[in-house]
């Protein structure tokens, strides 16, 4: 598996594309049997999913023309990103909401924005619902709905070596420090930039790609990041191998989750039973454990419970 650097990341996220990703074999799901949906970090990965006897006729006619619209943002890996030299999304997110699509017998059609546009977006009746390991907050779920579907929390990143030596939130104090527009750890870092006296220098950008190759680039002196996409990047990528993780506290643990629109509660609904289906048959947990993902696993697939956590937005 190769990703696109870190400096093409930032440059895709920028421009949004469309590419689908249902099941190549099969050429999307199979109303009524078994789809092969294939993924993984080398696309080769195959998960066998039934379809829901008991979905699949109600998600026939909720969806018209049988393919999910689902908006993510590409340079998040594991959870998604742009295989270098194609347009190809890959990706945890990717696998589980084409596992969502064959579940209710449909297929699934990817767009990818800026982080900073899918609340918009999903607010406007733009797609049929994001998976882009957005944080579900009390402050989110005010203009949308969310199915968390696992949870992460949030790392200091910064120049491999510490030159500055961050020890915690508190030692970001008089530092430059980029972050992501709409974020849950911009919201930490706004926080702790409350009680500083020494202020941080706080840069905002559209898009996580964007924001650590501020870091990456000497233009910042650390950002805050998913602990497990940092720790992703700096392990596969060859461009963020002067980078690593303060490894001291993780910040912020919270469900990653599903937007929907608020007026989509049926398809809200019917895409959490899905998921609750997939976590019974085995296929979430074997599409975490192929992305190295099992420590951010839920027991329970839930709706809007974002004050479970409550992280700021």
């Amino acid at each position: 598996m190769k990703l696109r650097p870190i400096a093409a990341l930032a440059t895709a996220a920028l421009i949004a594309f469309t590419g689908c990703a249902s099941s190549p074999d099969s050429g999307g799901a199979d109303p009524s049997g078994t789809t092969a949906v294939t993924g993984g970090p080398t696309g080769d990965t195959t998960y066998n999913v039934t379809t829901s006897a008991d979905l699949a006729k109600p998600a026939a006619e909720l969806i018209s023309g049988g393919t999910l619209n689902i908006v993510t943002s590409a340079g998040t890996p594991p959870y998604g990103y742009i295989v270098e030299g194609t347009d190809e999304l890959r990706g945890a997110d990717m696998d589980i909401a084409n596992a969502i699509a064959a579940k209710l017998g449909l297929k699934a059609s990817f767009t990818s924005m800026e982080f900073s546009g899918i609340l918009p977006a999903m607010q406007a009746n733009r797609f049929d619902f994001s998976i882009a390991a957005m944080g579900d907050t009390p402050e989110r779920e005010k203009v949308v709905d969310f199915v968390d579907y696992s949870t992460d929390s949030n790392s200091i990143v910064t120049t491999k070596g510490n030159p500055k030596s961050i020890d915690g939130m508190p030692s970001l104090c008089g530092l430059k420090i980029s972050s992501v527009q709409g974020s849950v750890p911009l919201g930490l870092l706004q926080a702790q930039n409350k009680k500083c006296t020494d202020k941080m220098d706080i840069a905002i950008f559209p898009d996580n790609a964007t924001s650590l190759l501020q870091v990456q680039n000497g233009r910042a002196d650390a950002t805050m990041y998913q602990t497990g996409v940092a720790s992703y990047l700096i392990k596969t990528d060859a461009a963020a191998a002067n980078l690593e993780v303060v490894e001291n506290t993780e910040y912020g643990k919270g469900y990653n989750a599903m937007a929907f629109n608020k007026n989509s509660s049926d398809l809200r609904d019917m895409v959490q039973k899905a998921l609750t289906e997939l976590k019974d048959d085995g296929v979430y947990d074997a599409i975490h454990a192929a992305w190295g993902l099992d420590l951010n696993k839920i027991e329970v697939i839930t709706v809007n419970d974002g004050l479970k956590y409550n992280q700021p937005s």
